[in-house]
């Protein structure tokens, strides 16, 4: 599951692969499905953009400075 903008929790959900999940839906939360065709680089941005949504601003930071 991946934490998103509500615009990208649009997007998400109206494609294959990703579902509503149960109770943490309404908190922005996104399942995605990992046993289909899957989009490796799509599946690591939205990691990275959920961590961001999710970590605290030194380890937003510190994952910048790791990045350079």
């Amino acid at each position: 599951m991946v934490l998103t903008t509500p615009d990208e929790r649009a997007a998400l959900l109206a494609g294959a692969g990703s579902y509503a999940p149960a109770y943490l839906a309404p908190y922005g939360w996104v399942g995605v499905d990992l046993t289909a065709d899957v989009d490796w680089a799509e599946i690591t941005e939205l990691l990275d953009a959920s961590y961001r949504l999710t970590a605290g601003p030194r380890r937003v930071a510190r994952l910048d400075a790791a990045m350079r």
